[in-house]
């Protein structure tokens, strides 16, 4: 019983600092899902920081991709990059 109380409080403590969001707001318009890396770049300009890594689809397939970490106002957000289109955008609190 208590593993069972340990794996479920780890499980939650992992979703509490971070969220998977569909869009983010910049200074000049929204951010999505699937928008282009111009457009993301356009929108929130320069990245604080970035790296590379690889993610994989739901067959297990990897495709390259950089994540970039912006500061907007009081939040943190990750921006996943996949071919040139917003992949993924987690908001870190």
């Amino acid at each position: 019983m208590k593993k069972l109380v340990l794996i479920l409080a780890l499980c939650m403590s992992t979703q509490v600092f971070a969220v998977d969001i569909r869009s983010v707001r910049g200074s000049s318009g929204f951010v999505e899902l699937g928008d282009s890396y111009s457009k993301l770049r356009d929108v929130l300009g320069q990245a604080e920081s970035s790296f590379e890594h690889t993610v994989r689809d739901g067959r297990g397939r990897p495709y390259p991709a950089t994540t970039y970490k912006y500061r907007i106002g009081s939040s943190n957000y990750a921006i996943t990059i996949v071919d040139g289109r917003v992949y993924r955008i987690d908001w870190e609190r």
